[in-house]
């Protein structure tokens, strides 16, 4: 009976800071689990996430490749494996991961993964690691091929593999991944001066009597109009005072001003509407407090109820978040973009500002 140790195979996890490499920690034990339950290897899998962050080339992205030769030596791993917390472009094409076999490492883009998860992260880095032990493309089921939104190409030569992301549903499902990247109900904290000034105009809304007999007249199709209209007029002032609108350059330039904008966008208004019903639960229970029931009735001659209350803040916070708008011109612009973006897309954007000023 053979009784030799299996043969230790290292992977070594780098990412960006943020999401990214709160992945790469989160999926390292979970991710070795997986590999040494694999039947196909007679190897003992050491799974390992590095700390170091990777420096932004001046393309604006990360060169991986540049950094290998450093990463073997200082660390000895086999494969080492990059996790981006941004869209990944390759040969003018969206990407899913880019595998490099004669460097034996790859690069994993999080937002092509959706709404990432540990275990879907987890899910993918086994595939690339599959890949680039074996050679073999990843398995997939005719169910899975079927609804697949992946296709695969050569990178120049036959070392290097790239898994593209194809169709409408799969940059979809990229934005939906750039805005988790984003992580929006970070930006909420950051606008302190628009929530002073939706609080102050709010209050004003919940105090002042002629408020509430608005709020008691108008339906409820047309306070929802407002409060929509509320939303957007403060995620277009968020949007354009604190320059978060995007004109990318070079390839695919038209597409990337889509999905990065949308992301934007999207990330902007998911902020502005936790704004909103922050402020709404806060006027609803300061008029529940102030204003008695009686009063109010005598105000509006009739008998009140609950309903009323929630209209009055409804209303009140509507209007509270116009006033937000004003307020958030005084809020620090840098302070906003770096809650909107991830690091590494702050990073990104800033380099190409900086480098457009020049």
């Amino acid at each position: 009976m053979d009784d030799k140790e299996p043969e230790v195979r290292t992977v070594g996890l780098i990412a960006d800071p943020g999401l990214a490499h709160s992945f790469a920690d989160s999926v390292c034990r979970y991710l070795e689990k997986r590999l040494n339950k694999l039947d196909e290897y007679a190897y003992s899998w050491q799974v390992t996430a590095d700390p170091l962050t990777l420096p932004l080339h001046e393309s604006g992205r990360v060169n991986l490749d540049d950094h290998i030769p450093g990463l073997r030596t200082k660390h000895g791993w086999d494969y080492i494996i990059y996790l981006t917390d941004g869209p990944h472009y390759e040969q003018n094409q969206p990407v899913r991961s880019v595998i490099n076999k004669a460097q034996t490492s790859a690069t994993l883009s999080i937002p092509s993964l959706g709404i990432a998860t540990p275990g879907s992260v987890a899910k993918a880095l086994v595939e690339i690691v599959r890949e680039l032990a074996t050679g073999d493309p990843p398995r997939s089921s005719a169910f899975e091929r079927a609804f697949s939104m992946r296709g695969r190409k050569n990178d120049g030569d036959e070392s290097s593999k790239i898994n593209s992301i194809e169709g409408l549903r799969a940059r979809l499902w990229l934005i939906i991944g750039m805005i988790r990247s984003n992580r929006p109900w970070k930006l909420v904290p950051q606008l302190s001066s628009a929530m002073a000034g939706a609080a102050a105009t709010g209050a004003f809304g919940v105090f002042y009597t002629s408020i509430w007999s608005m709020a008691d007249y108008l339906s409820n199709a047309r306070l929802t109009l407002i409060t929509i209209s509320s939303i957007t007029m403060l995620s277009l002032w968020l949007l354009f005072h604190n320059q978060l609108w995007e004109k990318p350059e070079g390839y695919r330039r038209r597409e990337r001003k889509v999905v990065y904008n949308v992301a934007t966008v999207l990330t902007v208004a998911l902020a502005a509407t936790a704004m909103y019903v922050l402020l709404f639960l806060a006027l609803f229970a300061a008029a529940l407090v102030v204003i008695d029931q009686e009063y109010l009735s005598t105000q509006l001659g009739h008998e009140v109820s609950m309903q009323e209350y929630l209209n009055l803040a409804w209303l009140a916070a509507s209007l509270g978040t116009l006033g937000g708008a004003i307020g958030s011109s005084f809020d620090d612009v840098e302070l906003v973009q770096r809650a909107t973006f991830s690091q590494r897309e702050f990073e990104r954007r800033n380099l190409r500002m900086n480098e457009d000023a020049e």
